[in-house]
C-alpha cells in the first residue's frame, strides 16, 4: 500500500515555502521500491498535479539531481551531496564517533565514514589509534577521487549504472602511485566487483603503502547513503588478512550504523 503523501498544499505558516516543500517531496518519493519512476508515479506518490511533478522533475534534471530515459526518471549520485551537508552539519558525526571509535580499538587502524560528491568521496568522521603511522592521514572534510578509492568504488556500486558510466566518461583519472588502476574499464570492471562481493578494497592506489577496505552502510530506507573503511599499511595489512580480519568487523559495525542514519 502506498504510503500517504504529506499535504504539502496547507502550509501552517506564512514562511512556509510550498514549491521548496514540493521539491523536497519529490526526491523523497524516491526510495529502494521506486528508484525509477514515470511522471505520473511520481505525482501519485506526491500527492501533487502532473504539471507541477513534471517542473519539478524537470528542475532537478536540470540541477543534475536526476536524469529522464525513457520517460522514467531517477536520482543521480548528485542527491549524495545532501547527505554530506546533513551528516556534517547536523550532529550526526557525533552520534556515530562512538561506534567509530570502537571500530578503530577492534581492528587497531584508522577508520573513517565517506559520502560520495560527484567524481569524489567526502569524510564525513574519523577514528584513528593514537601512535599507529600510516602514510596518508584521513582527516574530515578529506576528497579523494572516487574511481581510484574503496570507499568511492563501494558508493558508485550502489548507483545507476547509467550514472556511473557518464561520470566515468568525463572524469580524468590521475596516476597517484604506480599503482593506480588508470583503464577505465578495469575500474568499471572493479565498481562491478563491488557491487557482487559487498566490499572495496584497495592497494597502494591513492599513496605508496596504503591500503583500505570498505563497506557500504545503508540509512533506515535501505539506501546506500555512506561508507565505512579501514585504512591500513601494506606492511601490516595484506588483501587476505583484511578480507578474513577487518571486513567481518567493518560489516558488524556498517549494520549497527544503518538504523542511525536518516
Amino acid at each position: 500500500m502506498m504510503d500517504r503523501p504529506p499535504d504539502i498544499d496547507a502550509p501552517e505558516s506564512r514562511d512556509f515555502v510550498t514549491a521548496f516543500a514540493r521539491g523536497l517531496a519529490v526526491i523523497e518519493a524516491f526510495g529502494p521500491e521506486n528508484k525509477t519512476m514515470t511522471l505520473a508515479e511520481v505525482a501519485a506518490r506526491t500527492g501533487v498535479d502532473r504539471a507541477v511533478a513534471r517542473r519539478l522533475l524537470l528542475t532537478l534534471v536540470e540541477l543534475g539531481f536526476a536524469h529522464v530515459h525513457q520517460r522514467r526518471f531517477e536520482l543521480t549520485t548528485r542527491v549524495l551531496r545532501l547527505a554530506y551537508s546533513f551528516l556534517s552539519s547536523a550532529g550526526i558525526g557525533a552520534s556515530l564517533q562512538p561506534y567509530l571509535d570502537e571500530l578503530a580499538r577492534a581492528v587497531g587502524e584508522t577508520v573513517s565514514l565517506a559520502v560520495l560528491d560527484d567524481a569524489e568521496v567526502v569524510f564525513v568522521a574519523r577514528s584513528d589509534i593514537p601512535g599507529r603511522r600510516l602514510a596518508y592521514v584521513v582527516t574530515t572534510g578529506m576528497r579523494l577521487p572516487a574511481f581510484s578509492s574503496a570507499s568511492g568504488r563501494m558508493l558508485l556500486a550502489h548507483q545507476p549504472p547509467p550514472d556511473v558510466a557518464r561520470l566515468l566518461a568525463r572524469t580524468k583519472i590521475t596516476r597517484l602511485t604506480r599503482r593506480t588502476v588508470m583503464s577505465k574499464r578495469d575500474i568499471s570492471a572493479m565498481i562491478d566487483q563491488a557491487h557482487r562481493d559487498g566490499y572495496a578494497i584497495n592497494l597502494q592506489e591513492i599513496e605508496q603503502d596504503l591500503v583500505s577496505a570498505s563497506v557500504p552502510v545503508s540509512n533506515r530506507a535501505g539506501l546506500v547513503v555512506a561508507a565505512l573503511n579501514v585504512s591500513s599499511s601494506a606492511s601490516r595489512s595484506t588483501e587476505a588478512s583484511m578480507k578474513r580480519e577487518l571486513l567481518p568487523k567493518l560489516k558488524d559495525t556498517a549494520s549497527a550504523l544503518a538504523g542511525m542514519l536518516p
